[in-house]
C-alpha cells in the first residue's frame, strides 16, 4: 500500500473543533494542520449545528494545500443527528439554510415564537446534501420519505475508532435491509488523546454542573454503546487498516471527495443590498445629487477643489460597484439625523469627501489633508469600512430602522465569539470543582482580566508568558481554600486548560450586514439571547461571503455631546452648532496643557494626559496628533519622545530628506501617519498614492510575518523606482530605512482625525460649559474612572453636586437653575423602580408621613433614602427623621389606606433628644449608598494622619521634582504593563486637591498588587518625584495602606 493509493485520498470524516462551543477541544486550524501533517488529502469539517468556523477552516486548508468540504452535524428531537455534507456551491446554500433552521428553532427565553424543526423533513427538502446517519431508526425514516433517492444521498456511518462491534453489526445489517451504502466516519477532535477528567471538565462547564456529577452520570449510563465524545486524528494508513475488510466504507468517502472536488472554488462577488430609487433615476445619479446638496450645506459655495475631489471619488466608487453601499450608509445616517440621534462616522472612511457630503463623517478631508486612496482605490481588494458612532440610547432605534427598511430576513447582526479569559476560566473551573460561590468569586478576583507576557507577579521577570498556576502560586486567598494541595493544583491547571477556549456567542457591539436575498442563503444564522438574529460567522470571516459589514456602534461621547447641547439650549435658549466649534481656542488649550481632561473623550487616560502636557497641545490638529501618538508603538519606537522634544523646541524639526519638508511640516518633520508613508512613496518614486498604499500594506504584512525575503524585494523595488525618479541610491536607501522604521508605528490619519476632532470638541465643551459637560458625563458615565472620581472633579471645578431629593430629583442627573447638578433617586443603592415611580406620581408631599402614606416605599428603602439626604428638604434632622419614620411605619403598614396624615402625626410624640450624625458618618453612608462622597472628599478626614506622616497634597507634587516625598490618596485607577524585567504597575491617586500618577517598577509591583487586592481605603506612597518634558509622576519605593498603625512609623 503506497501513499498514492486511491483509498488514501479519501476524506477524513468528520472534524469537530472548539467552534462547536464547549463540545470540541482544539482550534480548527490546529486540527487541519495536524491532518495535513499526517498525510491526509481531504477533510470534512462538521461542527455541531454550526458553520461558524468554515471560513477559518478554508483558510487553514488553503495554507496546507488540503481539500475541504463544508458540513455540519445537525440534530433533531430525541438527540438524533445527521452529518450533512455540501458537495458544491448550490448545496452550500442548502447547508446554510439547514443549520439556520435548526438554530432558529431553539428557544431563547424571549416571548418570540420559534419555528418548529423536523430533521427528516428539512433534510429531505435539501436535495443537494449528502447525508450520513448513525441512528438506524432515523435512517429508516429517511428511506421511507426519500424512496429510491435515499440510495444516492444517504449513507450509514461505520465508526471503528469509537463504536463497539455490536453497534457496527446492527449498522451493517440495517444498510443491507434498507439498500443503503456505508461510509467510514468518526468524530475527530484532538491531536492527542485527552484525559477523561478533562473531558468531564468541559462537559461540566457546558452543563453548568460539576466534574463529579458528570462522571457519575457517565458511569450510570445504561447504554454500553455510547461512544466517547471525540477521537484523536488517525494516520491515513491506520484509517485504511481499520477498514481493510470493509473497502466499501472507504470507497463511499472517495466518491464524495471526487464529486465535491469537481467544482473549483470561485471568488465571492460583493453583495450589496438594493436601494430604493425613483423611476427613471439611477443609483449613481441619486448619489451625485445627494453629494452635491451635501457640499452646498457644508461649504456654502462649492470650491473647485471640492468638486474635483468629488468627481475623482465618485468615479472610483462607481467603477468598483460601491454606489449602493454609500447610499445605504447615507440613508442610515440620514435617519439618525431625522430622529435627532447624534452620530459621527469614523475610520478610514473619514478620508472621503463623499462621506463628508452625505453627513456620514464630520471631518473635512480637504482642510485636514486626508487621502481618499487610504480608504479606497481600484487596486485595493478588501471592502470599504465605515464605522458609525451613535448615541447609545438611540442606537437600537437605528438598528430597528435597518431591519424594517431592508427586510428582517435580509438583515443580521454579526456575532462575536466570547472566549474564557483568566477570571472567567478560573470561575468555570472552580464551579466545576464544586467550590462554593464565595470561593469561586474570591479566587477569580485574584486574577487580572488578561494575562500578558511577564505579567504574573511570580513569573520572575522575562521568563515568558505567565500562566494561571504561576500567577496564583503563592496567593494567600487560594491557599486558604479548604481543599488539599493536590486538588488545588488540579484546579489551577484546569483553569489554565480552559483559558482561551470559546464559551459562547454574543451579539457584536454594532456590526450588521444587509443582503439582497435572505441571509440564510449566504451564511448560517442563529438567534442570540435577546432574540436578535446573528450570523455564526464573526467579523473576521463574514466579508469572505461577499456580505459587507456596517458598524453601528453605541458611543457615549456622542451621547454626551448631544446631552450637553440639550442642556445649553435649556439654559440659554440657543442650541450650539458642534461643527462650528473653532479648532483653536486658548481656554481649551489651557485645559489640555494642564492635563485637566478627566471625562474628555480619548483624552482622560493618565498616559494621554501626560502626553498632552509633554507636547503642549493647543489646537484640534495637535489633539489629532496626540491620538496617533498615544499608542504603544510610537512610544516604544521613540516617535512620541521625538515629537514632544520638537514640540518644546528641544530638537530641530528636520525631515528625513529635504524633499519631504513641506510634506511633513505639520508633523514636525516626522512620519506620523500612514498617509505620510503613502505620500513619501508617491513623491520619491513618482508613482500614484494608490501605489503608495499598496507598498505600505505590503511592508506592514512583511514586517508582521518577519519575511526578510519579501522585505528585501520591497526595498530593491523602492530603491530602483526612486533612482528612476532622479534620487541617488544612497538617498533612496536612507529614505527606505525611514519608511521601514516608521511604518511600524504610523497610524491611520483619517481615524485619528475622526477621534481627535471629537476629543477636541469634548474638551472645548468642558472648558466652556463645565456644569453642562459634567451633568452629561454623569448621565452617560462609562469612562475609565469610577463615579467618585468625577464627583471630586465636579467639586474641583466649582460645580455643586446635590444629593437625591424626593421632591426635586428626576429619572436622571439634572442641571438646576443655580448651575448645580441634582442626583437621581436611582443612584441610591437598592432603590426599586416601583418605589421611585410612586414618588414621581405622588409628589409634592406635605411631610414624611404624607410620603409614607401615598407611596410604596419599603421601610428599609426609606431609611437608606433618609441616610443620604433624600428627605432633607423637610428640614428635619436625619436621626429624628429616622425615629419618626420607624415608629409610624408599623402603624402605616397595617392600615395604609385607612389613616390620614393627621392620624399618623398624632401616633407618637417627637421622641427623645437625638445626636445628629457626624460628617464622617454621613460621608460613609454616601459612599456606601451612592458610590461616592458627595458632601466631602474622603481624604478630608485623614488630614491629621497625613500631617503626622509628612504627606504633601497631590497639587504640590509638580513643585517637588527630584525630591523624595510622601503622598496619600484614593486609588481611582490602576493597570499593569509587561516590561523586559517583569510586570510594572501604574496607579492614579486622587485627593481633594487633584490627581497624581504613581509608577511601580517590577521590583515592587508584586507586593503593591497584593496591597491593592487585600483591603481598601487610602494608599500611602513613598517615592521620588520625576519630571519628564513637563509631565510629573512619583516613582514609588513603597506603597501601603494609610492606616492608624502607621502613625508611629
Amino acid at each position: 500500500m503506497t501513499a498514492d493509493s486511491p483509498l488514501l485520498l479519501s476524506l477524513l470524516l468528520s472534524l469537530r473543533s472548539w467552534g462547536s462551543l464547549l463540545r470540541g477541544l482544539e482550534p480548527i486550524s490546529t486540527l487541519i494542520e495536524e491532518a495535513a501533517r499526517l498525510g491526509w488529502r481531504s477533510v470534512v469539517v462538521a461542527e455541531d449545528s454550526d458553520l461558524g468556523t468554515i471560513i477559518e477552516a478554508t483558510r487553514a486548508a488553503r495554507t496546507v494545500d488540503l481539500k475541504l468540504l463544508a458540513a455540519a452535524e445537525v440534530d433533531g428531537s430525541c438527540g438524533r443527528s445527521v452529518v450533512a455534507i455540501a458537495r458544491d456551491p448550490a448545496s452550500r446554500k442548502q447547508l446554510h439554510s439547514l443549520v439556520s433552521g435548526r438554530r432558529l428553532s431553539e428557544p431563547t427565553g424571549t416571548d418570540q415564537i420559534v419555528a418548529p424543526f423536523d430533521l427528516v423533513d428539512e433534510v429531505c427538502n435539501a436535495p443537494s446534501l449528502m447525508i450520513l446517519v448513525r441512528d438506524l431508526s432515523l435512517a429508516r425514516q429517511l428511506v421511507d420519505q426519500l424512496g429510491p433517492l435515499a440510495r444516492k444521498r444517504v449513507l450509514i456511518e461505520i465508526d471503528r475508532l469509537r463504536d463497539p462491534i455490536a453497534r457496527e453489526h446492527r449498522a451493517l445489517d440495517a444498510a443491507d435491509q434498507l439498500g443503503l451504502g456505508v461510509i467510514a466516519s468518526s468524530r475527530i477532535g484532538m491531536q492527542q488523546p485527552v484525559t477523561q477528567s478533562r473531558l468531564d471538565l468541559l462537559e461540566a462547564v457546558r452543563r453548568v454542573s460539576t466534574i463529579d456529577r458528570v462522571a457519575r452520570d457517565r458511569k450510570d449510563q445504561r447504554d454500553p454503546e455510547i461512544s466517547p465524545l471525540l477521537a484523536p486524528i488517525p494516520t491515513p494508513v491506520r484509517w485504511q487498516q481499520l477498514y481493510r475488510d470493509l473497502p466499501a466504507a472507504l470507497e463511499s468517502a472517495a466518491r464524495i471527495e471526487e464529486q465535491a472536488c469537481r467544482t473549483a472554488p470561485t471568488a465571492t462577488p460583493t453583495i450589496f443590498p438594493p436601494f430604493p430609487i425613483a423611476p427613471g433615476q439611477t443609483p449613481f445619479g441619486l448619489l451625485y445629487e445627494q453629494c452635491h446638496r451635501g457640499l452646498v450645506k457644508r461649504y456654502g459655495s462649492i470650491t473647485r477643489a471640492a468638486l474635483e475631489r468629488l468627481a475623482t471619488e465618485l468615479h472610483v466608487i462607481d467603477s468598483m460597484g460601491f454606489v449602493p453601499y454609500f447610499l445605504v450608509v447615507g440613508d442610515i445616517v440620514s435617519e439618525a439625523h431625522r430622529l435627532g440621534i447624534e452620530c459621527a462616522g469614523r475610520g478610514s472612511g473619514a478620508a472621503s469627501i463623499v462621506s463628508y457630503a452625505l453627513g456620514i463623517t464630520q471631518v473635512d478631508p480637504l482642510s485636514h489633508g486626508l487621502r481618499f486612496e487610504r480608504f479606497l482605490h481600484p487596486d485595493r481588494k478588501d471592502l470599504p469600512d465605515i464605522d458609525i458612532d451613535l448615541c447609545w440610547q438611540g442606537r437600537d432605534r437605528i438598528i430597528d430602522h435597518v431591519y424594517q427598511r431592508y427586510g428582517k430576513d435580509r438583515t443580521a447582526m454579526i456575532c462575536t465569539r466570547t472566549t474564557l479569559q483568566p477570571r472567567s476560566a478560573m470561575r468555570e473551573a472552580a464551579r466545576a470543582h464544586g467550590l462554593s460561590p464565595t470561593d469561586v468569586d474570591g479566587i477569580s478576583r485574584r486574577l487580572p482580566h488578561r494575562l500578558d507576557e511577564s505579567s504574573g507577579e511570580s513569573s520572575g521577570g522575562p521568563s515568558g508568558p505567565s500562566t494561571i498556576p504561576k500567577f496564583l502560586r503563592n496567593d494567600p486567598v487560594v491557599a486558604a481554600i479548604g481543599i488539599s494541595a493536590t486538588a488545588r493544583q488540579e484546579l489551577l491547571e484546569d483553569a489554565q486548560w480552559l483559558l482561551g477556549r470559546p464559551h459562547h456567542r454574543s451579539v457584536h457591539p454594532g456590526g450588521i450586514c444587509i443582503a439582497d436575498r435572505p441571509i440564510q442563503q449566504i451564511a448560517s444564522v442563529e438567534r442570540a439571547a435577546r432574540g436578535i438574529i446573528i450570523t455564526q460567522l464573526d467579523m473576521y470571516s463574514i466579508e469572505e461571503t461577499g456580505l459587507i459589514k456596517i458598524d453601528l456602534l453605541g458611543n457615549r461621547c456622542v451621547s454626551e455631546i448631544g446631552t450637553v447641547r440639550d442642556l445649553i439650549e435649556q439654559r440659554s435658549g440657543k442650541r450650539p452648532d458642534i461643527a462650528a466649534i473653532p479648532e483653536r481656542c486658548e481656554q481649551t488649550a489651557r485645559l489640555l496643557q494642564s492635563g485637566d481632561t478627566l471625562g474628555c473623550f480619548q483624552l482622560e487616560s493618565p498616559a494621554m494626559r501626560s502626553l498632552l502636557i509633554q507636547m503642549k497641545a493647543s489646537t484640534a490638529q495637535e489633539t489629532i496628533q496626540a491620538v496617533a501618538l498615544i499608542r504603544p508603538g510610537p512610544s516604544a519606537g521613540g516617535l512620541k519622545d521625538a515629537f514632544c522634544r520638537r514640540a518644546r523646541g528641544l530638537e530641530a524639526p528636520d525631515p528625513p530628506h529635504p524633499a519631504l519638508t513641506s510634506l511633513l511640516e505639520q508633523q514636525r518633520g516626522l512620519l506620523l501617519y500612514e498617509e505620510n508613508l503613502m505620500e513619501l512613496v508617491a513623491l520619491i518614486t513618482g508613482q500614484s498614492l494608490a501605489a503608495g498604499d499598496l507598498l505600505r500594506r505590503a511592508l506592514a504584512r512583511a514586517t508582521r510575518s518577519d519575511s526578510q525575503a519579501q522585505l528585501q524585494r520591497l526595498e530593491d523595488q523602492f530603491i530602483a523606482d526612486a533612482i528612476g525618479n532622479g534620487f541617488g541610491a544612497g538617498e533612496a536607501r536612507q529614505l527606505w530605512q525611514q519608511l521601514q522604521r516608521f511604518g511600524r508605528y504610523s497610524f491611520n490619519k483619517a481615524h485619528a482625525a475622526s477621534y481627535g476632532l471629537l476629543a477636541w470638541r469634548s474638551a472645548w465643551l468642558k472648558a466652556h460649559y463645565p456644569a453642562e459637560f459634567l451633568c452629561a458625563l454623569f448621565r452617560h458615565h462609562a469612562g475609565m474612572y469610577p463615579f467618585a472620581a468625577f464627583v471630586a472633579e465636579a467639586r474641583r471645578r466649582g460645580v455643586p453636586l446635590r444629593l437625591p431629593c424626593v421632591e426635586r430629583s428626576t429619572e436622571t442627573f439634572t442641571l438646576e437653575s443655580d448651575g448645580s447638578i441634582r442626583m437621581p433617586l436611582t443612584m441610591i443603592l437598592g432603590s426599586r423602580q416601583s418605589s421611585i415611580e410612586s414618588v414621581f406620581a405622588g409628589r409634592p408631599f406635605d411631610s414624611p408621613e404624607d410620603l409614607m402614606r401615598r407611596t410604596r416605599i419599603g421601610m428599609a428603602e426609606l431609611e437608606e433614602w433618609i441616610l443620604v439626604g433624600a428627605l432633607d428638604h423637610f428640614e428635619i434632622p436625619r436621626t429624628r427623621l429616622l425615629w419618626r419614620t420607624r415608629t409610624r411605619y408599623r402603624h402605616l403598614s397595617a392600615t395604609r389606606n385607612q389613616l390620614t396624615t393627621g392620624d399618623l402625626a398624632g401616633i407618637v410624640d417627637e421622641g427623645p433628644d437625638l445626636v445628629e450624625l457626624s460628617p464622617q458618618k454621613l460621608l460613609e453612608h454616601e459612599i456606601r449608598l451612592l458610590g461616592a462622597g458627595v458632601s466631602a472628599h474622603p481624604m478630608q478626614f485623614h488630614r491629621d494622619i497625613q500631617r503626622r506622616l509628612g504627606c504633601i497634597s497631590l497639587s504640590e507634587v509638580p513643585r517637588k521634582a527630584g525630591d523624595r516625598v510622601r503622598i496619600s490618596g484614593i486609588r481611582i485607577a490602576s493597570r499593569h504593563h509587561p516590561s523586559a524585567r517583569g510586570a510594572m504597575g501604574f496607579i492614579t491617586l486622587e485627593d481633594e486637591h487633584g490627581t497624581c500618577e504613581v509608577t511601580c517598577f517590577s521590583s515592587i509591583w508584586p507586593s503593591v498588587r497584593r496591597t491593592l487586592l487585600d483591603g481598601s481605603g487610602p494608599l500611602l506612597v513613598e517615592g521620588k518625584v520625576e519630571e519628564r518634558l513637563g509631565a510629573v509622576s512619583v516613582i514609588a519605593h513603597r506603597v501601603t495602606r494609610l492606616v492608624p498603625q502607621q502613625q508611629t512609623s
